[in-house]
């Protein structure tokens, strides 16, 4: 995995390391161009596609040995973190099309903090065993 690029690797701890990524599923990528294509002709398409392929562009996932990160933005950065040992649980929202296309979001409910909802993601069955695995085992 790379180790080097993005975001998260640039700010991880001297002794931390990415244990998964996720990746934003490809249905926005046609979301982005549907508007674009549709509401192109209009400025507003021109304006959700740009919105959208920034968006697409900055949002970094990823669960590393210690925390699991979310990062969005490029001008304005919003950096969200949970520690591993302070998760208490994840919960997999899909709607039918999430279920056949294997898309979906994660709701990672922390112990004192409110719940955060990932964007859309490919495969977040896996990624949630990910975050399983790199969660320490509590005795």
């Amino acid at each position: 995995m790379d180790q080097t690029s993005g975001y998260i690797a640039q700010f991880l701890a001297p002794d931390e390391s990415i244990r998964a990524r996720a990746r934003l599923h490809w249905i926005l990528w046609l979301r982005a161009w549907a508007a674009l294509l549709v509401l192109g002709v209009f400025i507003v398409g021109i304006v959700i596609f740009v919105q959208q392929v920034i968006f697409l562009m900055t949002t970094e996932l990823a669960a590393t040995d210690r925390r699991l990160i979310l990062k969005k933005g490029f001008f304005v950065r919003n950096v969200r973190d949970v520690g591993l040992d302070n998760i208490e649980s994840v919960h997999i929202t899909q709607d039918i099309f999430g279920r056949l296309f294997n898309y979906g979001r994660l709701s990672v409910h922390g112990t004192g903090d409110e719940a955060w909802v990932t964007p859309i993601i490919a495969d977040p069955s896996g990624f949630r065993r990910d975050i399983e695995a790199a969660t320490p085992k509590k005795a």
